[in-house]
């Protein structure tokens, strides 16, 4: 290993050229004359004297490269006169060289770009102390429709409690906030988090401190911590924030501490959080499982372990509606997975996908650029051979053609490595919330090493390759008898990457074809209702100004009419039930309807309300029964509207569900009856289907008051305004605005958006592969046409004597084109076979992002593979109309 000043007395040799033999000289001078001198004293004369001086020393030049060996730094100096040389031997080939540079960076910039986002959604450690033995915590209850649930208070505070694999366990809740007190009231991304919970995390405050249990429990006055982003924009980055009040939901509360800026949890649009300590629980709420539970295990403790214990302590919850039979009811099962799978558990089949799509297209970038050094090795068979003859050694020509590997490598992993760079920066397209961690998105030193390790690869392919084609070239092939061995075998070498280049391509192609036919139905699918020229925005009603359903009703009423009389507005309606929107856990609730059988579970149900226009307004159909009416809140059981997917699978279908009477919550002895049924729309996703929903009224002048109107489970406090236009919605936004702070000016409208975009949105992540998957297999299939013509045009140029003979010897050219073209389509049916196979592996890992399309689709494996040959044949007919037209007088003069 050469020492750091070993490096530095190269480098100044490097620079200092002219010098540095200025120097050798002198001292080859230096010792001359002393050799010279003990001649002169032996009696020798002054030219005889200088003359043996040099043979003594070995000649001029030979002292010179010794004394070079003994400065060090010579392998520093053949290697850069290696890529001196190979850069110059490229120059000399500037089409090899631009289509060798083109696939690796092709390939190289790809797999880099895609593992830099693949890094750091999936693989990269999450920002707090120990990150690995964090967990996230919860509950399955299939039997009560919970997929993935969280923690009710009860089973919070019992694990929390009584578990010995946690260290300790912490819990929160995603919530929108009215932040006021400054110049423009906003709504703010908020978690509510239980005292414990930054200690779980391991989180350290930058200003002030974090919550405690022993500062912030029960009883304690409220507290919140603030994060970097909106200390910074809202509060000018004040350091005397700490202990300042500030007002949340027209209530004050005390700022207690200051988050540093890389700390963004549960996510990047967290903004502030809310201490929120757990009350003494009455019950386990096995169907109320609504705050995300994150613990941290001890020391040697495994998930499963931890799982198996909460399993065990959920068996001795000591709340009535937590009994043995009530936990097989629901079929409770505990959930501890590792934080960082969790955060990322619907992203990752999709991004897993993409980056094994990318390593095809690195492999068909290497088959490439192998097929390419293969015809280049081929050519210089020649000259390496005289190289050899001329005294080589093996080793100087393998030191030769890596350092032409390393160049062509070199930049390609640059320009790849430019690529990941600007993807990273318009963070590939995605917005903040549409992938989890899509904030620590970054080229680090990760990703750089993952770059140059390509790049090294890339260098081994390439030398490898054309070490093993030059392999064969001796004295024989001087003599021109050493051509046709070495020839053939990379002839077979040629054809076998060729093929697998189709192969590669095919398997792309049909997984594109498959995932581009699921975004087709996902695009043609019924939404049920019209998002066209639609503006939707939030607003959020403290309680303390609006303690009441009439309030806030009247509130809504006096905000809708005021934007229904703005010009361009068609009209303007509130819900809380938008399609392509998930719903807080508050508002899916058991609904159970009369004629239920007894102890049968209910259903899990969306439940919202509408304004009675709101159906009309998004252009959601009424299919039986009427519209909400002034009397449906004066009866003894309210009216409600369903959706016909509640209709179809609770009540016998749209016509049998009017006047139908149901129960909304276990424990609730009030009942609802059915006035109307509409459309269905979708859930949080089109792929989810049509959403199972009962709708309550908001109606502008109830006729009851406060108490009586108790009895619905939902209040219009948080409500989706929809507005109408016949304008471009954006140009609205200043004046509704203006007729929302006309009503309450400290009411603040968020997540202002198109339903357009709400829609474009939900489409985003089949887009998004099956656009990279098109994109991948229209690149390998690119590679895979050249290396098809490229081998075939090759194989010709060697054969054109033998096809003149042919010819010559009286084989028609349409059988010597016909035997060219044989020889590309057998190389193209391999491949195809090869790539069918491997594209049923692929099909059914996009089982999961499919939409009414079979993983086996027909179509997309009968009609690929024929493109694929199509395309094959079209790329071998040059060639072998070329071969056709071999000149038998040449090779006759030749031979």
């Amino acid at each position: 290993m050469p020492s750091v000043r070993t490096i530095r007395d190269w480098w100044w040799r490097v620079r200092h050229r002219e010098a540095a033999e200025r120097e050798l000289d002198e001292e080859l001078q230096f010792h001359v004359d002393m050799h010279a001198e003990q001649g002169r004293r032996l009696g020798l004369g002054t030219a005889e004297a200088r003359r043996r001086a040099l043979v003594a020393l070995g000649g001029r030049e030979r002292f010179k490269e010794e004394m070079r060996d003994e400065r060090g730094g010579r392998w520093l100096e053949d290697a850069g006169r290696d890529l001196r040389l190979g850069l110059r031997a490229l120059r000399r080939a500037p089409g090899y060289a631009a289509a060798a540079v083109a696939s690796l960076a092709l390939g190289i910039g790809a797999a880099t770009a895609v593992f830099t986002l693949a890094y750091a959604v999936l693989l990269k450690p999450l920002p707090y102390p120990r990150a690995d033995r964090l967990v996230a915590v919860g509950h399955a209850a299939p039997g009560f429709g919970v997929e993935r649930g969280g923690l009710s208070d009860g089973t919070y505070l019992h694990y929390r409690a009584h578990s010995r694999t946690l260290a300790d366990l912490g819990a929160y809740l995603d919530r929108v906030l009215n932040l006021t007190g400054g110049d423009e009231p906003e709504l703010v991304d908020a978690a509510l988090v239980t005292p414990n919970l930054f200690g779980v995390l391991g989180a350290r405050p930058l200003l002030g401190r974090v919550f405690s249990d022993a500062a912030d429990g029960p009883g304690a006055p409220p507290t919140v911590v603030l994060s970097h982003a909106l200390w910074v924009r809202r509060y000018g980055a004040d350091p005397r924030i700490v202990g300042r009040t500030i007002e949340i939901n027209r209530l004050p509360r005390e700022v207690v501490g200051v988050m540093p800026p890389d700390f963004h949890f549960p996510g990047p649009r967290t903004q502030l959080w809310f201490a929120f300590p757990v009350e003494p629980a009455s019950s386990a709420g096995l169907r109320n499982l609504y705050l995300t539970g994150v613990g941290r295990l001890r020391a040697g403790v495994e998930p499963s372990e931890a799982a198996a214990e909460l399993q065990h302590l959920a068996a001795t919850l000591p709340y009535a509606d937590a009994a043995p039979e009530r936990l097989a009811q629901g079929g409770v099962q505990a959930r501890v997975v590792p934080l960082r799978k969790e955060m990322t558990r619907d992203v990752r089949p999709a991004l897993v996908l993409i980056l094994g799509t990318t390593a095809f297209v690195l492999l068909v970038a290497w088959a490439n650029v192998a097929n390419l050094a293969l015809v280049r090795a081929e050519r210089r068979r020649r000259e390496v051979a005289m190289a050899r003859a001329l005294g080589a050694a093996t080793r100087h020509v393998a030191r030769r053609a890596l350092a032409e590997a390393a160049l062509v490598a070199a930049a390609g992993g640059v320009i790849g490595l430019a690529v990941a760079r600007v993807g990273a920066g318009l963070r590939f397209g995605f917005s903040a919330g549409e992938l989890p961690r899509l904030h620590e998105l970054r080229v680090d030193g990760v990703v750089l090493a993952v770059a140059v390790g390509l790049t090294l690869a890339s260098a081994l392919v390439l030398t490898a390759v054309t070490l093993a084609a030059g392999h064969g070239a001796g004295y024989s092939l001087l003599r021109g008898t050493g051509r046709a061995t070495a020839g053939r075998e990379a002839r077979w070498t040629q054809r076998l990457l060729v093929a697998l280049q189709v192969a590669l391509s095919l398997t792309l192609l049909i997984g594109a074809t498959v995932m581009a036919r699921s975004y087709r139905q996902l695009r043609a699918a019924e939404l049920g209702f019209d998002p066209t020229r639609v503006l939707a925005f939030d607003l959020e009603l403290p309680f303390r100004p609006y303690p009441t359903y009439r309030a806030s009703a009247a509130f809504y009423a006096d905000v809708l009419a005021r934007i229904r009389e703005l010009p361009g507005v068609v009209d303007a309606e509130a819900a809380d039930l938008l399609p392509l929107t998930t719903l807080p856990e508050v508002q899916l609730v058991a609904v159970a309807t009369e004629d239920a059988a007894p102890g049968s579970t209910a259903s899990e149900t969306a439940l919202g309300l509408a304004t009675p226009g709101y159906f009309a307004a998004m252009r959601i159909p009424l299919l039986a029964g009427r519209g909400f009416e002034r009397a449906d809140l004066a009866a003894a059981e309210p009216g409600v509207m369903v959706s016909a997917a509640f209709a179809r699978a609770h009540v016998g279908g749209t016509t049998a569900a009017v006047g139908r009477r149901l129960r909304i919550g276990e424990r609730r002895a009030q009942w609802f009856r059915i006035v109307g049924v509409v459309g269905d729309v979708p859930g949080a996703t089109i792929a989810a289907g049509a959403r199972r929903a009962v709708y309550l009224p908001v109606l502008s002048d109830p006729p009851v008051d406060s108490a009586q109107a108790a009895r619905l489970p939902l209040w219009p406090g948080a409500e989706t305004i929809v507005v109408r236009t016949t304008v471009p919605p954006g140009r609205i936004v200043p004046a509704v605005r203006r007729a929302v702070h006309a009503v309450d000016a400290k009411v603040p409208i968020a997540r202002v958006r198109t339903l357009e975009r709400v829609v474009d949105g939900a489409l985003a992540r089949a887009r998004l592969v099956a656009w990279l998957l098109a994109a991948a297999a229209g690149t390998t299939l690119l590679l895979g046409v050249i290396g098809i013509y490229g081998v075939l045009s090759y194989a010709v140029s060697l054969r054109t004597s033998e096809f003149g003979l042919r010819i010559a010897l009286g084989t028609p050219p349409a059988a010597v084109g016909r035997m060219v073209l044989r020889q590309g389509v057998a190389v193209t049916l391999v491949g195809i076979v090869a790539g069918a196979g491997a594209a049923l592996a692929l099909t059914r890992l996009l089982r999961g992002l499919l939409y009414q399309v079979s993983p086996h689709d027909p179509a997309a494996f009968a009609a690929m593979p024929a493109l694929l040959l199509a395309v094959a044949l079209v790329a071998c007919w040059m060639p072998a109309r070329r071969a056709a037209r071999a000149d038998p007088a040449a090779a006759l003069r030749a031979e």
